[in-house]
């Protein structure tokens, strides 16, 4: 894709990455995902904002210098976050733009020789509200701390309205057929802005809170963030939205139900339990623990109130797979604000405690009665279950 004019003066020269799998090593990525990058030309000098991964520093770079004739009008490169998708090439960008300075975050600079070689001297520190003249139009940096690490700002092009958001906003998935919103299956990516928020950002909502209070003053009109679309027709979709799912405000008749089933047993006891919630009002989405990744359940949780969890001991403890996404769960502090349910199938050792004391750390209020019950459900088990579903249809 050739770079694209933003607004007059402002070029978008990111890059599409269609060869990664795994976001972080960790997230899968069906449709890769873009790393946005920026240009942005004053009268006396243009800054960039933002780079690109190391691997990409070539086609990068080929993009910066067909919008910018003469690179020594380049006298900035602002990092509003250090990570190596936003600055792997950084090292490498400096050492071939000498004259350039690096403008980023005072929390940043106390950081940034953890990851990348940048010479003291070539590094501006700027804080909350400092702005930067390019000749005519300036840069105001907005520190936004935990959206995700702890250095992280926003930069804002005040003549235009145009904020780089940098991992706020962001979205999953490449920009093949446009960059903005109105040019693209806008579905698809609000669909994968809500997975990358609950996989990136989901743990720091009161950070999310706080930087929207800190840009309502703004008068926005776009928001260009690192990863997906611009937003220019639905800012304040954008905005509504990630005010819902940081608060959180979810669905009160929405629930996930999550299984485990090694035999077909507590799939039954899912698919029965899955039945009656929705016969009492509930839209229920079920992911099978061993064939989901749980990307997709935590994505699908930031929407709803109801976490329902059915599985099997297995060795005396949680299902594995089951293990696993209630870790993380606890590591993205999704239970906020969210009511859980358990029923746990066994043999010979119930292991109930273990996943209420795991969904407690993440948040959730427990709803009664915890169900144990063995693999083949008698008449008591049955009737807890039933309990289980007036208690949840009376929350």
């Amino acid at each position: 894709m050739e770079p694209r004019s933003v607004v007059d003066g402002v070029y978008w020269v990111g890059v599409n990455d269609r060869v990664k799998r795994l976001f972080e090593a960790l997230w899968p990525l069906p449709n890769g995902v873009s790393y946005n990058a920026y240009v942005v030309f004053g009268g006396d000098a243009a800054a960039l904002i933002d780079a690109a991964p190391e691997e990409f520093l070539y086609e990068y770079m080929g993009r910066v210098r067909s919008v910018v004739e003469d690179v020594s009008k380049i006298r900035y490169l602002v990092i509003n976050h250090l990570e190596p998708d936003h600055h792997g090439a950084t090292p490498m960008l400096l050492r071939e733009l000498r004259h350039v300075k690096v403008v980023t975050s005072a929390a940043a600079t106390r950081l940034i020789h953890s990851l990348y070689d940048v010479p003291a001297d070539r590094i501006i520190a700027v804080r909350d509200g400092d702005t930067l003249d390019l000749g005519g139009r300036r840069l105001r940096f907005i520190y936004a701390p935990w959206l995700h690490w702890p250095e992280t700002m926003f930069t804002y092009l005040e003549d235009s309205g145009v904020l780089f958001s940098c991992d706020a906003f962001g979205a999953y998935g490449v920009l093949d057929r446009g960059i903005f919103d109105d040019e693209v299956d806008l579905d698809y990516y609000l669909s994968e802005a809500r997975r990358y928020y609950a996989n990136i950002v989901a743990k720091y909502g009161r950070n999310v809170v706080d930087a929207l209070e800190k840009i309502r003053s703004l008068d926005l009109k776009i928001i260009a963030p690192s990863h997906g679309p611009i937003y220019r027709r639905h800012v304040d979709k954008m905005l509504q939205l990630y005010r819902r799912w940081a608060l959180p405000e979810p669905d009160r008749r929405r629930a996930v139900l999550l299984y485990g089933s090694m035999y077909g047993r507590t799939k039954r006891l899912a698919e029965l339990l899955a039945e009656r919630l929705r016969a009492s009002g509930f839209s229920v989405s079920a992911f099978n623990a061993s064939d989901v990744h749980p990307s997709y359940v935590l994505a699908e949780l930031v929407e709803s109130r109801i976490f329902v969890l059915v599985y099997p001991t297995y060795d005396g403890g949680v299902f594995p797979y089951v293990h696993f996404i209630l870790h993380l769960l606890q590591s993205k502090e999704l239970g906020r604000g969210r009511y859980a349910a358990v029923v746990n199938a066994y043999t010979w050792a119930p292991s109930s405690k273990q996943a209420v004391e795991a969904l407690q750390k993440a948040g959730f209020k427990i709803v009664e009665p915890v169900v144990e019950t063995r693999a083949l459900p008698d008449e008591k088990a049955m009737a807890a279950m039933e309990r289980l579903v007036e208690s949840l249809r009376g929350l």
